[in-house]
């Protein structure tokens, strides 16, 4: 088994920031990918320049999913990119519902190029919450990292990442011809999505090792969010404990003789290019 250990999130917040920059020390969570309409990009973005060798992607961002902290589209409300109070919408099924996906492919490209006129160059591009990996936006991403020659994220089973969006309807038919097209690119190939959040009655080495014996064989993408939770408080009360114990397992080195007890080789991005 290999699994691609992948922060997600970073930039959405201040310990978001500070997490990635610990973990990455710590040499064991060594992928992420960055939220470019987020308010703390800028931090982000800053944290990258210090360490351009870092394995750093563009997290293609078309919710959010918060009450009390939004963001907005680069592009402006145009195309049913935003709800009625102005922010990108809270849930994936809203944009497919009322996006028009012409917008859609004017927003993605729109992160893109800010993360690289600020001179990031991107490793990968995923989805936030997976909504650019749904049909049709999908096919706007794979165009995307063609025309400026960066991988996207594509996996045979993404059913875990759907059930914990909470995706209703969802059909996987499209995802072959997903594969097939990413395969014809030179891009990895994952088996398997995995994703989940750490119950309260549960240690964080205790679920890590869960997850990694339910993963199966091949190629694993594991999606975490680790966060130091500074201020997560204020507007996501419910994440502050299964992300706090994120960062805290995956900023001490030992945590990579969990995956070595599994069986699994962790890898990158750049491993995989």
């Amino acid at each position: 088994m290999r699994v691609l250990a992948h922060l997600d999130d970073v930039g959405s917040s201040q310990g978001s920031v500070e997490a990635w920059r610990a973990l990455r020390a710590a040499g064991v969570v060594r992928s992420a990918s960055l939220m470019v309409p987020c308010p703390w990009y800028p931090l982000a973005r800053d944290d990258w320049h210090t360490d351009p060798a870092q394995d750093m992607g563009v997290h293609i961002t078309l919710t959010s999913e918060w009450s009390a902290y939004r963001w907005r589209p680069l592009i402006g409300s145009a195309g049913g990119l935003v709800d009625g109070e102005g922010f990108m919408h809270r849930r994936p099924g809203d944009v497919l519902a009322q996006a028009d996906p012409a917008a859609v492919a004017d927003e993605i490209e729109a992160q893109i190029a800010r993360a690289l006129a600020d001179g990031i160059r991107p490793t990968h591009l995923d989805a936030h919450m997976g909504t650019a990996l749904l049909d049709p936006f999908v096919w706007t991403l794979i165009d995307a990292g063609k025309r400026h020659g960066i991988p996207v994220l594509a996996c045979r089973d993404l059913s875990p990442l759907i059930r914990d969006v909470q995706v209703t309807g969802f059909d996987p038919g499209y995802v072959s011809e997903v594969i097939a097209e990413v395969a014809r690119q030179g891009w990895p190939v994952f088996d398997r999505f995995v994703i989940g959040f750490c119950p309260d009655d549960m240690t964080m080495d205790a679920f890590l090792n869960r997850l990694l014996s339910e993963a199966g064989d091949g190629l694993i993408y594991y999606g975490m969010h680790a966060d130091t939770a500074l201020g997560m408080d204020a507007f996501a009360p419910h994440h502050t404990a299964p992300r706090r114990k994120e960062y805290e397992l995956f900023r001490d080195p030992a945590s990579a003789d969990i995956f070595k007890a599994a069986g699994a080789e962790i890898v990158t991005w750049r491993d995989l290019a």
